[in-house]
């Protein structure tokens, strides 16, 4: 047997049964030549042959140790990548399940929405035709071409007080939006929380309508809502003391969210 052969089998077994001592390589040498081991050309080692054969073995059985570390650790990563990997799938798959509830959430309040607001625009398109009516406005002409009737006259009045203005403080835009003072239907039922913006799509979050101040529904965003409907409160209320807790809550979330309220 090749001398190299056996010191790749039994290099860890030596080690072990001379148990740190040096070896006598004059023995082994002689014990070598007992069994047959001999080197690369088939002869007997030498003490030299057989040290520098030791040694060579050294290197090979540590290099190999290496690769074989280093392949278990590439291994253990790939497993440990692949665990992540299905988590973020399956953590972008949740995600993606909850944008859509919340998509579909969103349409079936727009529609609950929808729905109790009907009333509303029903008897506002009513309105609308008994004061062209009252007009005597013909739609197809736009030419007037009776009186109005007793009828029409009181349809015309009662349409004409359902717009009102708010008793606000004024003051110039940019400070206040126009949109505060813009004259609104009180029989349109509040903007409540959860509620959708029909101008954006965007769920309302910050509470709902709060009596005597500007509606959401003269706004696109909750942030232009809660400047003016803030400043108009503190306008009214030097303190929180007096405000109901509706507008305490309205209050405190316009100065967290809106740099230089005041």
């Amino acid at each position: 047997m090749s001398l190299r052969v056996w010191m790749e089998l039994n290099r860890g077994e030596l080690l072990r049964a001379w148990s740190g001592r040096r070896l006598n390589w004059t023995a082994l040498c002689a014990w070598f030549r007992e069994v047959g081991l001999t080197n690369g050309r088939g002869e007997a080692p030498t003490v030299r042959c057989a040290k520098m054969v030791w040694y060579r073995v050294g290197k090979f059985l540590e290099a190999r140790e290496a690769q074989e570390k280093a392949r278990a650790e590439a291994a253990e990563a790939a497993a440990a990548d692949r665990v992540q990997r299905l988590a973020a799938a399956r953590e972008a798959d949740a995600a993606l399940r909850g944008r859509m509830e919340q998509v579909n959430r969103a349409a079936a309040s727009k529609r609950r929405q929808a729905a109790e607001e009907e009333p509303y625009r029903r008897e506002a398109g009513e309105r609308l035709r008994a004061r062209q009516e009252a007009n005597g406005l013909i739609p197809e002409t736009g030419t007037t071409t009776r009186q109005p009737t007793p009828a029409a006259e009181h349809a015309r009045a009662n349409d004409q007080a359902t717009l009102v203005t708010l008793d606000l403080p004024y003051y110039p835009p940019p400070y206040v939006s126009a949109r505060a003072y813009l004259p609104h239907d009180p029989s349109l039922p509040p903007v409540k929380e959860g509620d959708i913006c029909k101008a954006t799509g965007a769920r309302w979050e910050i509470g709902g309508d709060l009596p005597g101040y500007p509606s959401k529904r003269n706004y696109e965003y909750e942030k232009d809502w809660l400047r003016d409907v803030g400043r108009l409160l503190r306008a009214k209320h030097p303190t929180n003391l007096t405000m109901t807790r509706e507008e305490k809550y309205v209050m405190q979330t316009a100065k967290s969210r809106i740099p230089n309220l005041y």
